[in-house]
């Protein structure tokens, strides 16, 4: 029975209420209070438990819940499920108005496990719904559900059909009442936009000025980023060539400078702000950086040299053209003062590195003229310092080194061939180092010696230190070792990673062959037996067994070394390739303890 067929004093209160819906409808321009009063208003016309809309994407083809009234569970309020599917599926593709009385066991209904389970947690047995078309396109559906059996009349899906459509319309009339806001607003930024450029001229020129004018107070990178935050009102961010933050200042607040823990606010993935940095590099412009949903995540201007790129200028606001203008002077002035900064890295490079290798030379030089030379870092010939050699692929990449010098205590820095030289003065150092590496997880060797009581012990210090890289690099680790622990074996170790052609375990080689084939651990025993002066008490003790065991294990180490293997002068030999052994890789599993006894 259609509305026309319904009784003339229900019709007329239908109608009136309709009109009632309509006319509140209309009075509603923000889209979410009219999908919200479509709910109310469907669950109180039908007298339903429940109702709710839905909104296809046709993006993805499926269709979504987006606002309902009497729903209890948040799963059921948000749920998103293909058009075609399921009651709210196969109204929301515009065949027809659907119903069911027990949706659970109706097999006339395409089900997702999924679903079901929601629609079962909510209680819903009956469900009814009628599509939303707009312009004869299908925008959604709008449902009424019981948690109890029922039959929707003829009447009832009338009512909801006519509810649909003004749903449709009023829901039209709000989309388009907010596209015309946003249209008046984008005017609107289009004044502003041209007011700024009015002023541009004259700001550009006094931020320029100013700028400048802190370049020629000696001035680094950060006085340029308080500037520009001062000027543009926001947070500005230096970052270096592969989008990783450097420094921040923000119009108030004090610098976070090099802090290791610095986050630049840029959600987006590595490739795509690898591609958004490139383009910007390429353009040599300020633009503005977009998500993957195209929201605009802020604004970035290149730093550059001529064509070669230093960094970039970042801030997540949104800037206007006029600000984009700012920003790009403030890119040019930042690039000046990193480049004053890179030269005076150079110079003290240089006179670093001649110092350096004077030293290094082992020529005599005198008292006088080496603290003269040593003035400008704060040292003296007599002062107690101490040395690092660091070896890594990054150690003389320029922010490396930058990092090494903000280190307290550094005093200066030298690259030796491949490697990093640094003479510092406090012990604490290392642990600074310890956690730059650990920011970076880079994975360096480093040795540390000293104190040194005259940096004219320089030459001994660093080929100490040198010998003790080789001592890590032979173990196949990474970290920080102290010279003074590898001892002899550091020398020969280092002399033998030199040549490439001396096996220095070649002694105990049929004692560390068997250890392998059969699980045992006779070459630790063999060096503790002489690490504890060739008494078994002592080695038994170590090692955390009995006696016996150990006196098990000489015999057995005797006929495999042969006699004499613990006496002058082979135990010499046998001791030194023992402790080559210990450091090598291949006894990695002995120092942490993992291999069976």
């Amino acid at each position: 029975m259609s509305m026309i067929d319904m009784p003339s004093r229900n019709r007329e209160a239908f109608l009136r209420a309709l009109l009632d819906i309509a006319a509140e409808l209309s009075s509603l321009h923000d889209v979410e209070a009219v999908l919200l009063s479509i709910v109310r208003h469907t669950r109180q016309l039908v007298g339903s438990d429940m109702a709710y809309i839905s909104l296809n994407d046709h993006s993805t083809g499926e269709t979504y819940i987006r606002q309902s009234d009497g729903v209890v569970t948040s799963e059921y309020r948000t749920i998103r499920m293909p058009i075609g599917t399921g009651i709210l599926g196969m109204v929301a593709s515009g065949d027809a108005h659907y119903q069911t009385t027990d949706y659970l066991k109706d097999e006339s209904v395409p089900h997702i496990a999924r679903i079901d389970e929601i629609v079962g947690a909510e209680g819903v047995r009956t469900i009814m719904g009628v599509p939303v078309l707009v312009r004869g396109r299908v925008i959604g559906a709008l449902l009424a559900a019981e948690r109890t059996p029922r039959v929707f009349s003829p009447d009832e899906v009338d009512m909801m059909t006519s509810l649909g459509a003004h749903a449709a319309i009023a829901l039209d009339n709000a989309q388009k009442y907010g596209q015309a806001l946003e249209d008046a607003e984008a005017l609107s930024r289009q004044n502003n936009e041209s007011l700024q450029e009015v002023l541009s001229l004259r700001r550009t020129s006094e931020f320029d000025d100013e700028l400048m004018h802190q370049l020629l107070q000696g001035e680094t990178e950060e006085g340029v980023l308080r500037v520009t935050a001062a000027a543009l009102g926001v947070s500005v961010w230096l970052l270096d060539e592969s989008g990783s933050a450097v420094s921040m200042r923000s119009p108030s607040a004090a610098p976070l400078g090099n802090s290791p823990g610095l986050q630049v606010p840029i959600s987006m993935s590595g490739n795509k702000l690898r591609r958004s940095l490139n383009a910007a590099a390429a353009t040599g412009r300020a633009q503005l950086l977009h998500g993957s949903d195209e929201a605009v995540l802020g604004t970035l201007a290149p730093v550059r040299s001529g064509r070669s790129p230093m960094g970039f200028l970042f801030t997540s606001a949104e800037l206007a053209p006029a600000q984009q203008a700012l920003l790009e002077r403030s890119a040019v002035h930042c690039a000046l003062a990193l480049l004053f900064v890179q030269a005076e890295e150079d110079a003290q490079h240089r006179m670093q590195l001649d110092v350096f290798e004077e030293l290094l030379s082992g020529d005599t030089i005198s008292a006088l003229r080496l603290d003269r030379r040593l003035r400008p870092w704060g040292l003296t010939s007599r002062e107690p310092v101490r040395v690092a050699v660091i070896r890594h692929q990054q150690v003389l990449a320029r922010d490396f080194q930058r990092a090494i010098r903000a280190i307290t205590s550094t005093r200066f820095i030298a690259p030796a061939q491949e490697d990093l030289c640094v003479i510092f003065t406090e012990p604490e150092w290392v642990t600074d180092l310890e956690s730059l590496e650990r920011s970076r997880g880079m994975g360096l060797l480093a040795a540390v010696t000293g104190p040194m009581t005259d940096i004219t012990e320089l030459p001994a210090s660093f080929r100490q230190a040198q010998s003790a890289l080789s001592v890590l690099e032979y173990s196949g680790r990474t970290g920080i070792i102290d010279s003074s622990s590898v001892g002899l074996v550091g020398t020969v170790i280092h002399l033998a990673q030199e040549s490439r052609s001396v096996d220095l375990t070649a002694e105990v080689r049929a004692l560390t062959q068997y250890d392998e084939t059969r699980g045992t651990s006779l070459s630790k025993t063999a060096l503790r037996f002489f690490d504890s002066d060739r008494r078994i008490d002592r080695t038994a003790e170590s090692l955390y067994v009995h006696r016996n065991t150990v006196k098990q294990r000489l015999g057995a180490i005797e006929k495999l070394l042969g006699a004499g293997w613990d006496s002058a002068p082979r135990s010499l030999d046998v001791h030194l390739a023992l402790r080559a052994w210990w450091h090598s890789s291949s006894a990695r599993d002995d120092r942490t303890g993992t291999r069976a006894r």
